[in-house]
């Protein structure tokens, strides 16, 4: 009896514990998910009101630990707001699809079949004698030499082609230097057909889309597509449809590009150490073939790629030690996606977050380029009216409209926008210095050494502002 009941009482606390264990479980289980009810409100109620405050119209996806945790598409597909965007939109996601030809060269490499060293000499592209000096490693690195592509006189793969073979000297010795130049990408593209002996397009497609389970994403998406959306400025007008035929481009859907991290990260398409290459760059400053890749100990933390292409623009950020995944895709750039990708990711963390404004750049650019003055006027008249609406804090807004300006030819106009920008920003070295480049083209010498030596002044370890206002200096005496 004695045996009996001892035996009877361990079942009981044995069960007791048990259900004391379950119920334990479930409570974890229930603040889990009531932990990501709340995220997955605040991210939905964070895409909202970007989408009503016109920052962001395009398709998100979140996942994390291998479990897509928020998915959502707001807005249109085009500027007549006729079509909404769906789970099936492709987009234009611009550089980002550089990563697809990257990932196709390390394949080649794994299977012996070339060597990143190589010279792209050895390929037997009918290039000039500075093929020799180039290796496949500088393409990826955009270490070349190689100038940008004239658009201007491409219409297609040929005249890309005839453009590079046409080429005398490059910009800099290989490995020197860094331009982000397409001519890189393009001889890469180049590389896998003649070392693959397919196309292009079809390794992509046996090598990368089919495995990966990339189905709906397309290349050289046709613009009668119609899934591949159409991008558009923020005066609802599409942009014009591209007359250039540059081929090998990834239209992917948000689904299609969290499927591409996920393969990437996991070595379904290649090893830890080749993707690990794949993120060298020139410098810290400079973008690799994958983007931005922060590594510790050669280990990867952090991969983050930014691409845009006219009013396409795309952010993928996938933080690998949480296994978190933020895709965003958009059709009406505003240059905000890294601000909505931050403001997500401080909601996971539980941390406080910022809800991205209205970009000032977008909203007085084109009056600028017609009157700057009257820009001018209208970024008061926004400043008085709806100061909380529009983001006035970031002095690199008005900075890359002066330069536009410049690039434009406008050189008075862009002085004007320098003039506002140091009114703006008293203390910004970097707000000089523009002033004085634009001083410089515009033959203001001595104005220009002025603005130098301000930001000088503001920032002693201005190496720019220094060697400018030597060479200004120089001017001076030469001119007297």
């Amino acid at each position: 009896m004695k045996s009996n009941f001892l035996l009877l009482l361990i079942s009981v606390i044995f069960l007791i514990g048990c259900k004391n264990i379950n119920s334990k479980n479930t409570r974890d289980l229930s603040e889990i998910n009531k932990n990501q009810r709340i995220n997955q409100t605040l991210i939905d109620s964070l895409i909202k009101v970007s989408y009503e405050r016109g920052v962001f119209n395009g398709n998100i996806l979140v996942a994390k630990n291998n479990k897509v945790i928020y998915q959502n598409e707001f807005g249109y597909s085009d500027a007549s707001r006729t079509k909404k965007l769906s789970r099936n939109s492709i987009f234009n996601i611009g550089s980002i699809a550089k990563e697809f030809n990257a990932v196709a060269i390390m394949i080649l490499n794994e299977r012996g079949l070339l060597n990143l060293d190589d010279k792209i000499s050895t390929f037997e592209l009918q290039l000039p004698e500075w093929s020799n000096t180039i290796s496949i490693r500088h393409l990826l690195q955009y270490t070349s030499g190689l100038p940008r592509i004239n658009w201007n006189n491409i219409k297609n793969d040929k005249d890309i082609y005839n453009e590079l073979k046409n080429i005398k000297h490059l910009s800099f010795k290989p490995g020197t230097d860094y331009l982000y130049s397409n001519n890189n990408v393009f001889l890469q593209r180049r590389i896998v057909e003649q070392v693959s002996g397919m196309s292009f397009n079809d390794f992509i497609q046996k090598n990368l889309l089919i495995p990966g389970g990339m189905t709906n994403a397309i290349i050289d998406a046709d613009t009668q597509n119609p899934e591949l959306v159409t991008a558009f400025n923020n005066a609802f007008v599409n942009d014009r449809a591209m007359d250039i035929e540059f081929s090998g481009w990834v239209n992917p859907t948000a689904n299609d590009m969290y499927k591409w991290i996920i393969n990437l990260h996991s070595g379904q398409f290649i090893s830890d150490k080749s993707l690990i290459t794949l993120f060298d760059s020139h410098s810290k400053e400079s973008s690799s073939a994958l983007g931005i890749g922060v590594i510790k100990n050669d280990t990867l933390l952090i991969h983050q790629h930014h691409g845009s292409s006219f009013n396409f623009e795309s952010f993928i950020h996938y933080n690998v030690k949480e296994d978190l995944s933020i895709i965003l895709m958009t059709n009406n750039k505003n240059r905000k996606l890294r601000e909505i990708t931050d403001a997500v990711e401080n909601i996971l963390k539980g941390n406080s977050f910022s809800i991205p404004q209205k970009s000032i750049y977008f909203a007085i650019r084109e009056k600028c380029y017609d009157n700057a003055n009257e820009g001018i006027q209208l970024y008061k008249n926004l400043k008085k009216l709806n100061f909380y609406e529009y983001n006035f804090s970031d002095e690199n807004e008005l900075n890359q409209l002066g330069y536009d300006l410049i690039k434009k030819g406008q050189l008075k106009e862009a002085i004007s926008i320098f003039t506002l920008l140091i009114s703006e920003f008293p203390n910004s070295s970097n707000a000089f210095d523009s002033m004085g480049e634009s001083y410089f083209l515009n033959d203001q010498f001595e104005l220009s050494k002025i603005s130098y030596q301000k930001s000088l002044e503001l920032n002693p370890e201005n190496t720019n502002a220094e060697e400018m206002i030597n060479r200004i200096e120089k001017i001076n005496v030469k001119t007297n």
